[in-house]
């Protein structure tokens, strides 16, 4: 069997001088790389016991750190201990638990102590340019193995064009905003989630993807050099549906409920015919049925007032799947539920596969109106100028197919056609109201 070769970087071993620490920070030696680090997450016990262990001069075990190219210490592990030690530094530790004095007003003789306290550290430098960001990723994930790293962590830990999909748009994409606070990359991992699922999911055949460690890291890994400009565009999309359908809903909203209103918002959007007034109909919906999920609890056994004994048990048995969010068999459950409630709430036609008329179609037409639009009474140009027109509209089930239910128009004639019949309907509405 061919065995791959061994990756050894340049290994060093050396020590910081406890005192040197918050000089390293403030001078940007010490360099955190948020790409993968997970911030301060340490509780201040923790951070309180570590202070504790320095001063009783107990080890606080060897750091592992990366010489970047900017010739910085970057952290592979280490961080919540350096962390401490630079807050501790700068008094910036809440020390009302404990018994320590704050650094600034320790005596001379108890700083000098503490100063001179050593700070292993492992010093690693990758030999191959070409492995050298897969090595720093690998040796970060390894040595966290023993560590409660959660699965954003990982995931974020991942370099390639999915990570840097989900990254930019969670930073850049105001639905955000309204989903709480990013700690321990939460927020990336609802978004790498959701990107997931919109690359892998296959609605025709309602087969979805699980949302666990192993199957969003196939994504990365399928996923690693590029995704399609027009795939994110859509994604984005839908995530605009979602913000302006649901606004301020998104603040109470739970990440198992954003799950398959996600999905109902790509598949309507890939099969309803006619989506103009999309987004209210979709506020309208969630708001609904939002309402109907969160008037009783997952172990009430009674229906709230209001609520039928039926219709309560089918609600509890979306809530029920919801605990088990991100398995594939929950997400198809869940996202079929909503899709049947919606079309029961706002009745829709199904877009037609075959939207738009072919060649051998507008032909039949163009002979069969003797090259001449019905519009404008004027000759269509059959190679330059032909567009065909639904006269019953395919969002109220005009079939592609049935050339009784269409004409060939100038697409200039089409266009105005169109306009008139939008504004024939606005009056309509404006009339009944």
């Amino acid at each position: 069997m061919m065995r791959r070769k061994q990756h050894i970087p340049d290994i060093d071993f050396d020590r910081f001088p406890f005192g040197s620490i918050k000089k390293l920070f403030e001078e940007k030696k010490i360099f955190i790389n948020y790409d993968y680090q997970r911030g301060d997450v340490w509780t201040t016990t923790q951070q309180i016991e570590l202070i504790k262990s320095i001063f009783n001069s107990y080890s606080i075990g060897v750091l592992v750190l990366y010489i970047n190219d900017d010739d910085q210490f970057e952290i592979l592990d280490g961080q919540q201990r350096l962390l401490t030690i630079k807050k501790y530094l700068s008094d910036e530790l809440n020390l009302r638990q404990s018994d320590l004095k704050p650094y600034s007003e320790l005596d001379y003789q108890e700083q000098m102590f503490l100063n001179a306290y050593s700070v292993g550290y492992l010093k690693l430098k990758s030999h191959n340019p070409e492995t050298k960001e897969e090595d720093i990723i690998q040796t970060f994930l390894r040595l966290q193995e023993g560590s409660p790293l959660n699965k954003a962590e990982k995931i974020n830990a991942h370099r390639g064009a999915f990570k840097d999909a989900f990254k930019t748009i969670k930073e850049e994409h105001k639905i955000f905003n309204f989903l709480g606070h990013d700690k321990r990359f939460r927020l990336r991992l609802i978004c790498a989630s959701l990107l997931h699922l919109e690359l892998e999911s296959d609605f025709q055949h309602s087969v979805f993807p699980s949302l666990d460690l192993a199957s969003l890291k196939s994504s990365c890994s399928t996923y690693e050099e590029s995704i399609s400009k027009s795939k994110l565009k859509f994604f984005k999309g839908n995530l605009d549906y979602l913000l302006r359908s649901l606004n301020h809903l998104l603040t109470a909203i739970t990440t198992r409920d954003l799950i398959p209103f996600y999905l109902l918002v790509s598949y309507l959007r890939r099969n309803k015919a006619g989506n103009e007034d999309l987004i209210n109909e979709l506020s309208a919906f969630c708001a609904d049925f939002l309402q109907k999920i969160n008037s009783f609890s997952v172990y009430d056994t009674t229906p709230p007032d209001g609520m039928e004994e039926s219709e309560f048990f089918e609600y509890l048995s979306y809530k029920t799947e919801g605990r088990k969010a991100t398995s594939s068999d929950s997400i198809d459950f869940r996202f079929n539920f909503l899709k049947n409630k919606f079309k029961d709430f706002q009745p829709y036609v199904q877009k037609d596969p075959k939207r738009l008329h072919d060649i051998e179609q507008k032909r039949i037409l163009f002979f069969r109106q003797q090259g001449i639009c019905p519009e404008c009474s004027k000759i269509i140009d059959f190679r330059t100028d032909g567009s065909a027109h639904h006269e019953i509209a395919h969002k109220d089930g005009g079939i592609t197919d049935d050339l009784d239910n269409a004409v060939l128009l100038h697409e200039r004639c089409h266009v105005k056609l169109e306009k008139k019949l939008r504004k024939q309907k606005n009056n309509s509405q404006n009339k009944l109201w």
